[in-house]
């Protein structure tokens, strides 16, 4: 310590005394014992200790303090629940569809000799094995769009002239708008170009196939199969209808705080494409739907609306997102109806011995700061919402989602629907999972009579508790995992979430999660800080509602003895309102046969008494009620988290990757499985070839045809089922982009079709196209980089791959 007692004498600043002291209490022998550490950059770290004190009032030790506490919970994390009980939440509800997902349609850890490599791979030749059909096969106004040809017929009853523009292009380039060959004309059908009898290709057959049933040859759907899907149809309709009641009710808070280090991008994840087909962002993909939705409230609620979007970012992605919102004017939102909310960053550590991380460069000291977590968004929205504006405006819930899950936002309504149904406070969005995936599994934990109903459990944490107590993940037959996958999205119902707002300030437990770089757990591979999570808001509702009722005095997952019962470490006592008087007899549940039939509904309204959870109903007579909605993953979630070597490591191990190529090909085959159900739920065929895993970005995974469908068309099943209403077949390498309304009946795909509307005025009617389309042409390929260039975009480089565009049609108004 003689270093740091003689520059104390140096210095004859009290304040600057009082933080060396700070220092010396909070055991930074490594920072103060510094040979580079003098009079002068002593100030500038003192600077940097003051204005993380500004965001954390606690001070320097304080949380120096509590870091040490959490460095040992973290290394026995599994303790906290040893006199738990860890079941499957009771309050859930399952709408469970019998398609294959993608990443396990193949072992693609083991099942190599399929792979599709782009680069090793010639085009297509369109001129090889065309066969010959009947053209008695279609009805009398169908028509043929032959791309080889130049050939187009067009049926003159149609409600609107459609325009089609032809693109091919014989050199591959990265962009369509290079050497293009465009006509571009209105065509009228003339039935004199086609006699009775007349022999096209024999493909045409599968359009007009002599029995319904959806063809898939590597997830066939048949026989129960089909009726099981129906069901859940039906049901996923059911609570659908119900959530799209409330379409102007929600608000919507995205979480945004983080950078793309991870995935070696060096700008914020929301500049992300979705996808190379529409080149949208994150974001801009988010702000078009949220569009949509206030077009779709003027027309059917006669509702001029601006629907509240929150964004929670950091310092390190604020500047940045502010810039490419106001360069791409908001994307056809309003500046006023965007917040945006900026969370704190707070002071990371190099060791478990709480040893501030730093950068000594030029001289001086850069401490390393972090974000404090998604947990964060509570205490900003307290501090800067003004939530019971919104409660008097009439909003109801609130939509939490993440920064790169473009699958979220297409199943808010059944979630919303089962919110409303089932009159829950907090529901979870819910995915199936596979033992041992990367995500945080969702519980019910009871402890001397006490229960939480629905708490998420890290993965890791989840895998030691099973590994202690000598048990197995439990699976259901299909080899699913009884504890579903938390994807972080949430829907809170307002008024009870504004009140445990204002009683807690939105404060959730916080926690340590350092990354050793080996056994000895001393190193860190990287910076660890603390930490808080958005969905630990969960123990606030439970703590609040029983916090009379703990007769174990514990204190929170802190460690500190909270005044409010915020977080709870053990989560007492409060049985979700198990005894809720309201929720008894559901008219609704009692009337819909597939609430009825479906054994996984385990939230009914009638199962609230259960064995394990009798609470007196005085001790929580305004319980809480926390739920799950638990949806296949292909469905809503697909998130972008890793680079191409950690997600190789995953597929090896049969784990999703979570990379850019996975989530763009999952955000295909979500579509793809939307218009599936919509055939299915129409009794009509849809065919859909086998697909062959591809490496793209160093990551062997399937591609599916490239389908996009955009909410003009349509942002839920319900509207997909009335807008698709014939038999669709999409071959491999097909791109299938629906960018406004439409009406499409059969569809014949094996090449690249775009569905526009150009008119920009009020109210245009649907585009209709022709009862039986057949499209055949080189259309769009995804090949890999086989070379760097310094032409390539970022949002390119990260792929590795990019788009050859050799020919489209485009059917437009």
């Amino acid at each position: 310590m003689g270093k740091i007692d003689e520059l104390i004498k140096k210095i004859d600043n009290s304040d600057a005394k009082k933080y060396i002291e700070y220092l010396i209490k909070a055991d930074q022998t490594d920072l103060i014992n510094h040979e580079g550490l003098n009079e002068e950059n002593i100030f500038d770290i003192i600077k940097q200790i003051k204005e993380f004190e500004k965001e954390y009032p606690g001070g320097l030790i304080k949380y120096v303090e509590k870091a040490k506490r959490l460095f040992k919970q973290s290394q026995n994390e599994v303790d906290k629940y040893a006199n738990y009980i860890i079941d499957h939440p009771d309050n859930i509800v399952k709408i469970k569809f019998h398609l294959k997902e993608l990443l396990f349609q193949d072992d693609t850890s083991n099942k190599l000799i399929d792979i599709y490599s782009p680069q090793n791979c010639e085009l297509i030749n369109y001129e090889k094995n065309l066969k010959e059909f009947e053209l008695s096969n279609f009805n009398n106004n169908s028509h043929v769009i032959d791309i080889k040809n130049k050939s187009k017929y067009l049926d003159k009853n149609v409600t609107l002239p459609i325009n089609i523009s032809l693109l091919e292009n014989n050199n591959i380039s990265d962009t369509v708008y290079e050497n293009k060959w465009i006509l571009n004309n209105t065509f009228y059908f003339n039935r004199d170009n086609f006699k009775k009898g007349k022999k096209h290709y024999k493909e045409l057959n599968e359009i007009c196939p002599k029995k319904c049933k959806t063809e898939y040859e590597n997830n066939e759907i048949e026989g129960d199969n089909i009726e099981l899907n129906i069901s859940s149809i039906e049901k996923f309709l059911y609570y659908e209808k119900i959530g799209l009641e409330y379409i102007d009710k929600v608000c919507f808070i995205l979480l945004a705080g983080g950078l793309g280090e991870r995935l070696n991008y060096n700008d914020i994840k929301l500049k992300l494409l979705t996808s190379i087909i529409s080149e949208k962002s994150y974001i801009e993909y988010y702000c078009n739907y949220l569009k949509s939705f206030q077009d779709f409230i003027k027309k059917h609620k006669n509702k001029e609306m601006d629907i509240p979007f929150i964004i929670m970012l950091s310092d390190d992605t604020y500047e940045s997102t502010v810039n490419f919102l106001e360069d791409n004017n908001y994307f056809s939102l309003k500046k006023k109806q965007i917040y945006l909310l900026k969370q704190r960053n707070v002071l990371c550590f190099k060791n478990n011995k709480s040893h501030l991380d730093y950068i000594y460069k030029n001289n001086t000291f850069y401490l390393s700061k972090k974000p404090h977590g998604h947990g964060d968004i509570h205490t900003l929205i307290k501090k800067h919402i003004h939530l019971d504006d919104f409660i008097q405006k009439g909003y109801n819930y609130l939509y939490f989602f993440q920064d790169t899950n473009a699958l979220a936002i297409k199943v808010l309504f059944v979630c919303l629907g089962v919110s409303i149904e089932k009159q829950l406070h907090m529901n979870f969005l819910a995915i199936s999972r596979k033992p041992g995936e990367e995500i945080g599994t969702i519980c019910k934990l009871t402890n001397c009579g006490k229960t939480i109903d629905v708490v998420n459990i890290e993965y890791n944490i989840f895998e030691s508790i099973l590994k202690n107590i000598s048990k197995k993940d439990l699976v259901d037959k299909d080899g699913w995992s009884l504890y579903s996958g938390n994807t972080n999205s949430l829907i809170f119902e307002i008024r009870k979430y504004n009140e445990i707002l204002k009683k807690t300030n939105g404060i959730v437990p916080e926690y340590i999660n350092p990354k050793y770089s080996d056994d000895t757990k001393q190193n860190f591979v990287s910076p660890a800080r603390i930490e808080c999570m958005m969905q630990d808001f969960v123990y606030l509702y439970f703590s609040q509602n029983c916090s009379q009722s703990n007769e174990n005095g514990q204190t929170n997952k802190n460690g500190q003895a909270n005044k409010n019962g915020q977080a709870n470490e053990n989560g007492q006592a409060n049985e979700n309102g198990q005894a809720n008087k309201n929720g008894q007899t559901n008219k609704n549940d009692q009337t819909n046969k597939n609430d009825q039939a479906n054994k996984n509904d385990q939230a009914n309204e009638n199962d609230q008494a259960n064995e394990n959870g009798q609470t007196n109903k005085n001790e929580c007579e305004n319980s809480s009620k926390v739920g799950v909605t638990e949806l296949n993953r292909f469905l809503c979630f697909s998130a972008v988290k890793n680079n191409k070597i950690n997600a190789k490591k995953k597929i090896q191990n049969n784990i999703h990757p979570e990379c850019i190529y996975s989530a763009e090909a999952d955000l295909y085959y979500s579509n793809c499985a939307f218009i599936e159900l919509a055939c299915i739920y129409n009794k009509k065929n849809n065919n859909l070839e086998k697909m062959g895993i591809q490496i793209l970005n160093g990551t062997p995974y399937i591609m599916p045809p490239k389908v996009l469908i955009e909410p003009q068309f349509a942002f839920t099943l319900t509207q997909l089922i009335n807008k698709i209403k014939g038999n669709i077949t999409i071959k491999n390498n097909s791109t299938l982009w629906i960018k406004s309304d439409a009406i499409i009946t059969n569809l014949y795909l094996d090449g690249a079709l775009i569905i526009e509307n150009t008119n920009k005025e009020p109210n245009n009617s649907p585009i209709i196209l022709e009862e039986n389309l057949y499209i055949k042409n080189q259309g769009f390929q995804i090949v890999e980089h086989l070379e760097k260039s310094k032409n390539i975009s970022e949002n390119s480089d990260i792929r590795d791959y990019k788009l050859v565009k050799r020919a489209v049609l485009v059917i437009s108004s």
